[in-house]
């Protein structure tokens, strides 16, 4: 207290003095701020002490009152549950009556004609047969299109070999030979690939290092006509 009356006095020291008046009017004002709010919050919390059994009352009654009709609300269900059978409640001559007359126009609505044996086995035989000429012109169709994918193979192989083939000038006797049976191309494309593998297969770890699995190794002329006489290649006649 003594203290702060001395701080007081050291502040009216430095005011000037025509602002004394101003500067207790401001004190006096933070003075009773300070004042009304202990004194409101004072009163809030004797409040709040008073109040709180109730409020502690009624939280419990409304745990209460759930609890209550939660219990309620699963007697009921239970009960409707296995409530027992109380039978199928009769229907009165009017509502007979109207539900005989839907049903007769239903009926007349999709009537469906009946069918004698004679006439179902014939729809059954004419079905079967039906069937085995679709099943019998699939088969001829998949032949047709195994021997177009044959004939694609052929012509694609045919092209390639021409397009190796050397010039007429730097032709020998034997080139002739390879587009005279049509077994012959095919076996020279098997041997390449065969020969081809076996190089990739043979060749050192690090000729193989960059390498794609679709690139293509040049094979030499000469291996690839090695023993392709001794091959069988039907189709062809001796000379």
């Amino acid at each position: 207290m003594r203290l702060s009356r001395e701080l007081r006095l050291s502040m009216l020291e430095i005011v000037h003095p025509g602002q004394v008046e101003k500067h207790n009017r401001e004190l006096e004002e933070k003075s009773a701020l300070i004042i009304q709010k202990h004194w409101r919050g004072y009163k809030e919390r004797k409040n709040f002490r008073q109040q709180r059994p109730s409020l502690t009352e009624y939280k419990a009654a409304v745990t209460l009152q759930r609890a209550t009709l939660r219990f309620l609300a699963k007697c009921r269900k239970k009960k409707t549950l296995f409530a027992p059978w109380q039978g199928i409640r009769e229907l009165s001559d009017a509502r007979r009556v109207e539900l005989k007359q839907q049903v007769d126009d239903y009926v007349r609505r999709h009537s469906c004609s009946q069918m004698s044996d004679v006439t179902s086995k014939e729809l059954h035989s004419q079905a079967q047969e039906r069937l085995q000429h679709y099943f019998m012109g699939r088969a001829l169709e998949d032949r047709a299109q195994h021997h177009r994918e044959a004939l694609v193979a052929q012509i694609s192989t045919n092209i390639e070999q021409l397009m190796k083939a050397p010039s007429l000038k730097e032709a020998e006797e034997k080139e002739p030979e390879l587009f005279l049976s049509r077994s012959r191309p095919v076996a020279a494309k098997a041997k390449q690939a065969h020969l081809t593998t076996l190089k990739h297969i043979q060749a050192p770890w690090w000729k193989k290092l960059g390498e794609e699995a679709g690139d293509e190794i040049d094979i030499p002329k000469d291996e690839l006509s090695v023993e392709l006489g001794t091959l069988f290649i039907g189709g062809t006649k001796p000379p």
